[in-house]
């Protein structure tokens, strides 16, 4: 249901909703309109009211999708383009942070709007209760969301006028305890499951994972890891023994996917995954925007479970392999053999040299490295000079050919997170106990990859954890957020240059201090001096 809503009246519920086409959240018609008047009234208004929130949600994901989901702004991926958050220079003005702090706000309101109005509709119990439970699932979302990026920001429970709309900011601790009292009302009120005319709408294991995380979040690692638990062991959810399948649209709705935004092939509602992810050898023709790097594919261990490392590898010639001199990717059963007997999750995640990619028109085209760009079969990157691509995301063959509007749904909490993040919590609680193997080796079992070792102490099992997540998640979105909760961001990303893989330098980095959290956008400050700005801004 969530794909078929009919766009037209989408469009006159947008009118009722934010009485403007503005993201700005001190745009003041924004918060106004849908209280009043004849709406309200019945099922059918409560339930367009509440599905204008998942268009929210699905304006901030069209929006960072250019930036590989922010893993761009991490150690894993680099935007090809675009600098901004990737070097360190944005300030405080940019439009990336008041647009973003917009989307949210505009969902809070709506969400409000919803929890203000609909207890006193005649309607369906369960259907209320259902509308209920999204409002309070998408206010605890979007709270999540500000926090993490933002830190402390103003708390609002009610459909905020005009007036009422300029209020300090609450601290960190109160923000995390309201969306934790919202994740728990939402569990309380929402169904398990759907049937397939309503598939894409949160349920109770959503609002779980989210009250979950957001105790992971603050260090609460005993409530985090029961919830997690509770979902692994309570829900219907469980991995998908195709790990590639995940991210093609084949796999739209899998048992895997806890919460998804939702797409479908129309224009202005599909996805820019293959755009910006794909490559001009595919149907869309893609633009590599977003592009691994080095690092990640370096990442990526050998079949046996032992670290991948240049200083234990040796070219065909039985040589040392200088991965920064470019002559020496030039040979190509050395260059092959760099890529053999590694994680699968490696050649169903990345386009590396001497791979195949069945593009346009279903022809299989090889990764000759260097570029020959003369041979019609051969694969030609946008970025000839040494260039990784996204597998991950970019559909094969010719089904689909609107380049921005991929049917393909993108995960935001799949169970592969859920148990990486179970782990995470059981091993600060109990250190690296049977349990947190138990569901490290999962994840790594689907992936065709052996056991960890055994033995390993609270900060070695820390560290395998962080790798795997790594790994398992790149190109998702979620090791911005993972790097600067963890305190490393800094390490793995300031002064860090961008290259290919030959070791041409591209880019540096930038991090500095202040990045851990977003500034408070100062076009929102202009409007409310009551809010203060973060550190450094």
């Amino acid at each position: 249901m969530i794909k078929k809503i009919n766009n037209r009246i989408l469009a006159l519920l947008a009118i009722f909703v934010v009485g403007s086409c503005s993201d700005d959240f001190l745009d003041r018609n924004s918060l106004v309109g849908l209280s009043e008047g004849d709406f309200w009234k019945s099922e059918e208004d409560a339930i367009l009211g509440v599905n204008a929130l998942y268009s929210a949600n699905k304006e901030f994901t069209n929006s960072i999708v250019i930036y590989g989901m922010m893993d761009d702004f991490t150690d894993i991926s680099y935007q090809s383009w675009a600098t901004g958050l990737t070097t360190g220079s944005f300030p405080s003005n940019a439009s990336f942070y008041s647009n973003s702090w917009g989307v949210f706000f505009k969902g809070v309101y709506r969400a409000n709007t919803v929890l203000a109005n609909v207890p006193d509709i005649q309607m369906n119990e369960n259907i209320k209760n259902r509308t209920l439970g999204e409002a309070k699932f998408f206010r605890g979302y979007f709270y999540f969301k500000l926090w993490d990026f933002f830190g402390g920001v103003p708390l609002y429970d009610f459909p905020m006028n005009v007036d009422e709309s300029y209020q300090e900011r609450n601290n960190e601790r109160e923000v995390y305890e309201f969306i934790v009292k919202d994740m728990t009302d939402a569990y309380d009120l929402l169904p398990e499951n759907y049937d397939q005319s309503d598939k894409g709408r949160a349920t109770k294991w959503a609002a779980l994972a989210m009250r979950g995380k957001a105790h992971l979040w603050a260090k609460e690692y005993e409530k985090a890891a029961a919830d997690f638990k509770e979902l692994m062991e309570d829900s219907d959810r469980v991995l998908v023994n195709d790990y590639h399948s995940l991210f093609r649209v084949a796999g739209n709705n899998n048992t895997e996917v806890i919460f998804d935004v939702q797409y479908i092939a129309e224009q202005g509602e599909g996805l820019a995954t293959d755009r910006n992810y794909g490559n001009a050898r595919g149907a869309t023709s893609g633009s590599q925007r977003t592009r691994p790097t080095p690092k990640l594919v370096n990442a990526y261990e050998m079949i046996d479970g032992t670290p991948f490392d240049f200083a234990n590898y040796n070219n065909a010639q039985g040589e040392t392999f200088d991965p920064n001199e470019p002559l020496d990717w030039g040979d190509e059963e050395s260059v092959r053999k760099l890529y053999e007997n590694r994680d699968p999750r490696m050649h169903q995640s990345v386009v590396v040299p001497w791979s195949t990619f069945v593009g346009v028109n279903g022809v299989e085209f090889l990764y000759k490295f260097p570029v020959d760009s003369s041979d019609p079969t051969a694969y030609v990157p946008i970025w000839a000079a040494g260039s990784y691509a996204w597998r991950k995301f970019v559909e094969t063959g010719s089904v689909y050919t609107l380049q921005n509007n991929m049917p393909q749904n993108f995960p935001l909490i799949r169970l592969a997170d859920v148990i990486l993040m179970y782990a995470e919590a059981q091993n600060e609680v109990s250190s690296a106990d049977q349990s947190v193997y138990d569901a490290v080796n999962a994840v790594r079992h689907r992936a065709g990859m052996p056991d960890l070792p055994d033995g390993l102490n609270k900060e070695q099992m820390r560290e395998r954890i962080r790798h795997e997540r790594l790994v398992e998640l790149s190109g998702e979105g979620q090791r911005y957020s993972d790097i600067r909760r963890w305190g490393i961001a800094k390490d793995v990303v300031d002064g860090v240059w961008m290259t290919e893989f030959t070791g041409v330098q591209i880019r540096q980095r930038g991090f500095p201090d202040h990045y851990y959290l977003w500034p408070i956008p100062q076009s929102e400050i202009d409007v409310n001096p009551a809010l203060t700005q973060n550190p450094g801004w």
